[in-house]
C-alpha cells in the first residue's frame, strides 16, 4: 500500500495523541491508499490516451489555426 506509507506516521501519531477509534484510523488509511490509486490511474490513463497536456493559449498560435479567430477567442475566455 504505497499511497497510505507517508501519511501513516502522521495519521497513527495524531490518532496516538487523541485516542482515535482503531476502526476510524483504518478509515483514514484506506480512504488515503484509495485516494491515492485512484489520481494514479487517472495520470495513467491520461498518459496512456497520448493527449497533449501542459499546452495553454500563450502558445497557442491564432493565425496558424483553421478554427474562426471569434470562436477561438470565446474559447479562450470560457464565454
Amino acid at each position: 500500500m504505497p499511497h497510505l506509507r507517508p501519511v501513516a506516521p502522521e495519521v497513527l501519531a495524531a490518532a496516538k495523541a487523541q485516542r482515535r477509534d482503531r476502526t476510524e484510523v483504518l478509515r483514514v488509511l484506506l480512504a488515503e491508499e484509495i485516494r491515492g490509486r485512484e489520481e494514479a490511474t487517472k495520470a495513467a490513463r491520461r498518459k496512456a490516451a497520448g493527449l497533449p497536456a501542459g499546452k495553454t493559449f500563450d502558445s497557442w498560435r491564432e493565425a496558424d489555426s483553421s478554427i474562426p479567430a471569434q470562436t477561438q477567442s470565446a474559447l479562450a475566455s470560457l464565454e
